[in-house]
């Protein structure tokens, strides 16, 4: 899990770096920022965060029932 964990931390990073790199490249050359489409990135963001704890706490309750969660 640690592991899965830190690879996502790495791909959220490189994802942001992307984009300020993506942005500054625009400006510099005076191009107008694009218009948002689809989802705010923090909506998806808060999403995958859900999803993962939710998955998380099912697999504590499958694995070893009511009494890991306390």
């Amino acid at each position: 899990m640690r592991v899965l964990f830190w690879l996502a931390a790495l791909a959220v990073v490189v994802l942001l770096v992307r984009a300020r790199w993506q942005r500054w490249q625009r400006r510099r050359r005076g191009e107008p920022e694009p218009e948002q489409q689809g989802p705010r990135t923090i909506t998806l963001v808060v999403i995958a965060l859900l999803l993962v704890y939710g998955l998380l706490i099912g697999y504590r309750l499958f694995v070893g029932g009511w009494n890991t969660l306390y």
